[in-house]
């Protein structure tokens, strides 16, 4: 993937090309000197000088032709990741436009996304990774658009088929961004920030280690963003009450380490500390 956006590819196709005309240039070269050299006539000089200043004249078109291959290249690749860049800025929007109609969503992207970053973070990964795990949460949810909004917005009575359908929506989140090679990092964040460590996951039922530590990333960014939100099923759960299940469904389901990230970041201790300020009955 990086040598095909690199241009590496259609570099070593243009060698495959040159190799044997800078074999024919050198040749020439030679002969051209030798009979310079050994022929001592006039006629000789003057052909071996000749052969000698075409194969010239040849070096230079050829240095002339992978340096315009190689421009040619380079411009294609920025237009290709402009356009790219372009892709991924609309399908964000659409995500926040069809999440805004929703007040139960609305916003719920963007606050996944901001999650995950701290996550990252929080567990030292490059700086590079840490913004794509925002990206990825802006996005984790795209495939949700297959899905129908009655079944998004009901209520209860959830039947087999309605779960078959969302569960879907990973998969088809990937399948929409798996061409943009720019999101190639995220994308099995994207696919698998459902499964969980026990296997009880979707779409593939993978355990452990073998779930990306960015879908764990995800995963546990999702969950606590949709505790501390209302749903149509429910109402929202306080940070405190959500981080405490998220903890008490660790590590079976979630990642300890990313649980505890996230405990630093939403302030934990202070929210215990403020909670149980509140229980405190007051004095008589």
């Amino acid at each position: 993937m990086y040598r095909r956006f690199l241009g590496l590819n259609e570099l070593e196709d243009s060698f495959h090309v040159v190799r044997p005309m800078c074999i024919y240039v050198a040749a020439m070269i030679v002969a051209g000197l030798g009979m310079a050299v050994r022929g001592g006539q006039i006629v000789s000089i003057v052909c071996g000088g000749v052969i000698v200043f075409v194969a010239g004249v040849m070096i230079f078109q050829i240095h002339w032709a992978v340096s315009h291959f190689a421009r040619r290249s380079q411009i294609v690749r920025h237009a290709a990741a402009r356009a790219e860049e372009h892709y991924v800025n609309v399908l964000r929007r659409i995500t926040m436009i069809v999440e805004s109609r929703d007040r139960y969503t609305e916003g719920h992207s963007q606050r996944v996304g901001m999650l995950a970053e701290q996550i990252a973070r929080r567990l030292h990964l490059p700086p590079r990774q840490c913004e794509l795990m925002n990206l990825a949460g802006q996005l984790h949810d795209i495939g949700l658009l297959a899905v129908s909004e009655n079944v998004l917005r009901k209520r209860a009575g959830f039947g087999a088929g309605d779960f078959r359908a969302i569960q879907k929506h990973s998969e088809i989140s990937y399948e929409l961004l798996e061409p943009l090679e720019s999101l190639a990092e995220i994308l099995p964040a994207i696919r698998y920030h459902h499964e969980r460590l026990n296997g009880t996951g979707y779409p593939e039922g993978l355990r452990e280690e073998k779930i990306p530590l960015e879908a764990r990333i995800l995963a546990v960014a999702d969950a606590y963003d949709a505790m501390t939100h209302d749903r149509p099923q429910r109402g929202a759960m306080t940070p405190l009450q959500a981080m405490e299940e998220l903890r008490r469904c660790a590590p079976s389901g979630y990642d300890s380490r990313c649980v505890e990230a996230l405990a630093h970041e939403v302030h934990m201790l202070k929210l215990k500390e403020i909670m149980s300020a509140r229980q405190v009955p007051a004095a008589v």
